[in-house]
């Protein structure tokens, strides 16, 4: 059903082939490119609609995966986040949350005379809330109750972002009674198969996703009472299993191409990017008991020396640099190293079976592009699971006091996570992690948080094993690292000790030049909820 999904997209995708996000023409009363409810199928749309989604999440994922030390940064903060970097060639984020913005109104439209599209409106309000609130946590502000309304508005107003959180809180709640109240499922649900409680532990997860991002600037949305809020919350259906995780499938088709994107970058060509050190010291290196998640999240295409060269490390010698090779085949580079292009593309880790749906490091040390034993490009987008849902709650418990227990929370989602790794793609071998290696892990993890003095030494353990558990969803990271400043031992730029970190991402810049409405903003400008100080993180 994917493949039918994108070959629809595609399709519409020809068709908007010159499609304005906002303005086309100015002397239009409609955008000819947007359907409306008189020439829309609702159940088309909403095929699309998730279709839009997945794709835009998944570049902003990428936007952020070298920023957050997942991949190497092999340049500078302005450089990874220029004006450009909504409107890139092939994934347009900007331009597409504005068609699935159009499709999600129009889809509400057609809900309110038909009652059998109740399902259809509350889904659509749900993906659209989250893509929102991703828009919000980027860029801050953005235009939206006037956008996709060319007659009236032919240069949307920007909508402020503390306004945008409170309206989609409302439309979690509105989506929440469509649903429970929905007599009719939708035929194509890529996400839950239309099963009712699923989707329910999803919006009650969703929020309360918001409201910790949120807690920092809670009464700017209106809560007089966070801890209150979470507390009820806690109570409720959330996702706390991995039937319940939120994640978008990928399937083996190339054509139209269906495969995540990470095996694309990896597994088809050589790969042109490098996995960070710092990232894969935290999993080998950082404690007695290395990650069982390694061999699952990374693979290693050659056992050749990177010192023996050429080609080789440049980083060899060099007194700047942090880690520059960690051991046992690990290549990758250290956050700010800029010496690329030394033909080892066949000889750097790249991604391993999970999320990206590669292959599991068995020390076959054979180049991705030739490895026959893979997932084929199956893999997932994880995008609010149990252990996610497990780590937010441990962190409103740390610093709001609300009535759940962090230390039990922090050992759920940390199980969680290594549960859902290691029964990804059937692997079966040898070299598979077993109960004891977790066990070992996770009472060295829980070892540290009792011997912690303080609720910040905590919190420092509680983000660190999110982020080690939020690899293939960089969104995460990035909202909690400027929301709480961990992990504390982030690895600064090697070139730079005091870099000016992206708060915020820009505005498209194809959009600031058609919208008269809109002047670009500085990438150090924060948003709403990020009251933190200014060199808060580097």
């Amino acid at each position: 059903m994917q493949n039918i999904v994108r070959y629809f997209s595609i399709s519409t995708l020809a068709l908007l082939l010159f499609m304005g996000c906002e303005v086309s023409d100015f002397d239009l009363q409609e955008n000819p490119n947007y359907l409306t409810p008189d020439s829309a199928d609702p159940e088309y749309m909403l095929n699309e609609g998730q279709y839009l989604f997945q794709h835009y999440m998944k570049w902003m994922i990428v936007n952020t995966d070298d920023v957050m030390r997942y991949e190497a940064m092999t340049d500078t903060y302005g450089d990874v986040v220029p004006t450009s970097v909504m409107d890139g060639d092939t994934s347009k984020e900007w331009d597409t949350y504005y068609e699935a913005l159009n499709n999600v109104r129009t889809i509400e439209a057609l809900a309110e005379d038909d009652e059998t599209l109740l399902f259809h409106s509350g889904v659509a309000k749900l993906l659209m809330g989250y893509m929102t609130v991703t828009m919000v946590d980027y860029l801050g502000a953005i235009p939206y109750s006037q956008a996709v309304n060319n007659a009236e508005f032919p240069n949307p107003e920007l909508d402020g972002g503390a306004e945008l959180y409170q309206t989609v809180l409302g439309d979690i709640d509105e989506a929440i009674t469509e649903i429970q109240e929905a007599n009719f499922d939708f035929s194509t649900d890529l996400f839950y198969q239309s099963d009712k409680d699923k989707w329910i532990a999803f919006a009650n997860s969703l929020k309360l996703r918001m409201l910790v991002q949120a807690r920092l600037a809670s009464t700017d949305i209106g809560i007089a009472d966070i801890q209150a809020e979470i507390n009820a919350l806690s109570s409720q259906n959330l996702i706390d299993s991995a039937e319940e995780d939120f994640q978008w499938s990928y399937s083996t088709v190339q054509e139209p191409e269906s495969r995540h994107l990470y095996f694309q970058r990896a597994y088809v060509s050589g790969f042109d990017q490098y996995i960070g050190n710092y990232f894969m010291y935290q999993l080998k290196e950082s404690k007695n008991n290395p990650d069982p998640r390694i061999r699952y999240y990374l693979y290693r295409q050659s056992n050749e020396d990177p010192f023996s060269g050429p080609p080789y490390l440049p980083c060899q010698g060099d007194p700047d640099v942090d880690y520059c090779y960690i051991g046992d085949q690990y290549w990758g580079y250290d956050h700010g190293e800029s010496r690329v292009g030394r033909g080892d593309n066949l000889l750097r880790t790249v991604y391993g079976v999970y999320p990206g749906g590669g292959s599991f490091d068995e020390d076959q040390f054979v180049g991705a592009p030739s490895t026959t034993d893979n997932l084929g490009g199956a893999g997932i987008l994880p995008l609010l699971t149990s252990s996610y849902v497990s780590f937010l709650r441990a962190e409103a418990a740390l610093t709001l006091g609300t009535n759940d227990d962090p230390a039990t929370l922090l050992e759920t989602g940390i199980r969680n996570s290594m549960s859902k790794v290691m029964a990804f793609g059937g692997v079966t071998s040898d070299l598979q992690p077993t109960a004891a290696d977790v066990d070992a892990y996770v009472g060295e993890v829980m070892q540290d948080y009792s011997n912690a003095t303080t609720d910040e030494e905590r919190l420092d353990i509680v983000m660190k094993e999110y982020y080690l558990a939020a690899y293939g969803n960089s969104i995460e990271s990035y909202n909690f690292y400027r929301r709480t400043g961990y992990p504390s031992d982030m690895q600064v730029p090697i070139d730079d000790d005091n870099p000016v970190f992206p708060r915020s991402f820009p505005l498209s810049r194809l959009e600031v030049q058609r919208n008269l409405s809109l002047e670009q903003k500085n990438n150090y400008d924060k948003v709403f909820w990020d009251t933190n100080p200014d060199s808060f993180i580097k």
